[in-house]
């Protein structure tokens, strides 16, 4: 007769048994369940704050596909609530536990209640909330299950009591039962229906124009070689979304660039010059389409995706095809024939060569303060070959994203909306997988939001590679300030400058390897210095603050 298990035991055996090696969280919650996980050898990671512990937990699932874990108790849910909003935007399979007061304090204005469910609401695909101990082996599979399956995307789970005390000594009734093929996404791989797969095999061989554009959804599929085998029997460049960026060799010449809002020129030339434009794994979202205008909404295009619902969502002229990224596209390379079109390729390669000529010149720049392109460059040709790149969003977003050149061994991984987020995701990225060096690409301002975890970083010895494009401002906004003060732009710059400060200094102070550039050529070997630190690491490099990002021309 099999054991029955307290509600601690079942939490940290089931967490272990579904694959996550580190939780991440702000106390105090669960501290039993925290206390048996790391007697079994997972790691729990102490956030100096819930926002923090969110992020982590989302780049530690985007870096290795396995669950994210994150905690908080009761007057934390707030915060860790907008912190998934993130992985919400970028499909990421991350849980968040909270504690709430046990019904004897609800409705009663018992210290730091609030109700939790409305909170997680519009960032979980999933949303449960615990009213019996004995709903906890269920709810917990289930949490699991729901994160991983179809489209990948955060859930909550509200548990018994504030810090979860009810839950963890309460006796479980039911036997246990751990759900490890959904410990990671993508848990399922559904193919397509074949008279789908067969009608769009019959536009690609007919299409005169076709480019297939890889998003997110294609790289957490691990679609990228079907991918590339399909474009070379078929003859098809490839563009890539942000997301979707160093699915192939960017190196190669079936790659046309990263198309959208944060991409650049070559690629949305091609797509809107295309006659089919095959999205894979893509939300086909405003940034990635240039507001729905790059295809024109006339274009036939495809939609492969694992949610049918996402399906001509944008596009209506779309054939679509359900299922998992890499089972479709192995479906379509059965079924579509040979294919050949020089003419085609040679217009999508010049457009790429005239991106990547405008691109040098700027580049090459030895000019002080460092020209973010300067940057960029030294960054592509620091990075070992196994490493990724995790980018924030915004300028850091648009340079990374267009101007460091990455290979299909590399990852990438990019803020999918939130100012801040890079940082504490880069540890969460190292823990899930400590043997590839991580690099995390950051704006100043964008730093600033966490950079008292670098204190956790050097506590846990969590050793990334931070690089900070310190132009003293928030960079993006400047544009819009000169706009709205075009009468008096000094005024309008002082309102989102920020004071000189040095973040190597403080780096160092908290005990990292840390190096402050203002010279371009110091900027590769400070990068690869801090690569083989063995330690926490940032390099700071002090940029040329009126160079704006490279926006789209089209």
């Amino acid at each position: 007769m099999q054991e029955k298990l307290n509600g601690a035991d079942y939490l940290a055996k089931l967490i272990q048994d579904n694959g996550t090696t580190h939780i991440f969280y702000q106390d105090a919650i669960l501290t039993t369940t925290i206390r048996k996980l790391k007697e079994q050898g997972v790691h729990a990671i102490l956030a100096h704050s819930e926002f923090a512990a969110g992020y982590m937990a989302d780049g530690y699932a985007r870096a290795s596909g396995r669950v994210g874990l994150c905690l908080a108790q009761s007057i934390g849910a707030a915060n860790l609530a907008a912190s998934i909003h993130d992985a919400w935007l970028a499909t990421s399979p991350v849980i968040a536990i909270t504690g709430k007061k046990t019904a004897r304090f609800q409705h009663r204005n018992a210290y730091q209640e609030s109700e939790h469910r409305p909170l997680f609401a519009g960032m979980t695909k999933w949303n449960a909330t615990m009213e019996d101990p004995q709903q906890l082996p269920f709810l917990l599979r289930q949490c699991y299950r729901e994160a991983t399956s179809g489209k990948p995307r955060p859930v909550h789970m509200d548990i018994l009591d504030n810090m979860g005390l009810v839950v963890e000594g309460a006796e479980m009734q039911e036997p246990y039962l751990a759900n490890p093929q959904y410990g990671a996404a993508p848990a399922t791989r559904p193919a397509a229906e074949p008279a789908a797969v067969a009608a769009v095999a019959q536009a690609m061989a007919a299409a005169e124009r076709p480019v297939l554009v890889a998003g997110r959804g294609a790289l957490v599929s691990g679609a990228g070689q079907a991918l590339e085998q399909l474009a070379r029997k078929a003859d098809i460049p490839i563009c890539t979304t942000v997301d979707g960026k160093a699915i192939i060799d960017e190196e190669s010449d079936l790659w046309c660039g990263v198309v959208g809002g944060y991409g650049m020129d070559c690629a949305n030339k091609t797509v809107r010059d295309a006659d089919l434009v095959i999205f894979v794994g893509s939300q086909v979202s405003d940034q990635a389409t240039l507001n729905w205008t790059c295809p024109a909404p006339d274009v036939q295009v495809v939609q492969i995706d694992i949610d049918g619902a996402e399906v001509g969502r944008n596009y209506p002229k779309c054939l679509g095809l359900q299922g998992d990224a890499r089972t479709v596209l192995l479906q379509l390379l059965e079924g579509v024939p040979e294919g050949k079109r020089p003419p085609w390729r040679s217009a999508a390669k010049a457009f790429v060569d005239d991106t990547l000529a405008r691109q040098l010149a700027c580049a090459e720049s030895v000019s002080t303060p460092v020209e973010p392109a300067r940057l960029c460059a030294e960054l592509s040709a620091a990075l070992p070959d196994n490493a990724i790149l995790v980018s924030d969003t915004g300028w850091s977003a648009q340079w990374s994203a267009t101007m460091v050149r990455m290979k299909a061994s590399q990852q990438y991984l990019r803020a999918a909306g939130s100012l801040g987020w890079a940082f504490p995701a880069s540890l969460g990225a190292k823990c899930a997988v400590p043997e590839r060096p991580v690099v995390c690409f950051s704006g100043d301002g964008a730093f600033w939001y966490f950079s008292n975890e670098m204190e956790t970083a050097m506590r846990y010895n969590i050793p990334t590679v931070t690089v900070v494009n310190n132009n003293y401002a928030l960079g993006q906004e400047r544009l819009l300030y000169d706009r709205v003060y075009a009468d008096n732009p000094a005024l309008g710059r002082k309102m989102v400058a920020f004071k000189p400060v040095s973040f190597a200094k403080i780096a160092s102070e908290f005990g990292l390897h840390a190096v402050a550039v203002s010279h371009a050529n110091d900027i590769g070997p400070a990068i690869r210095e801090s690569l083989q630190a063995n330690r926490p690491a940032l390099v700071e490099v002090f940029t040329n603050p009126d160079t704006a990002g490279p926006l789209p021309t089209l």
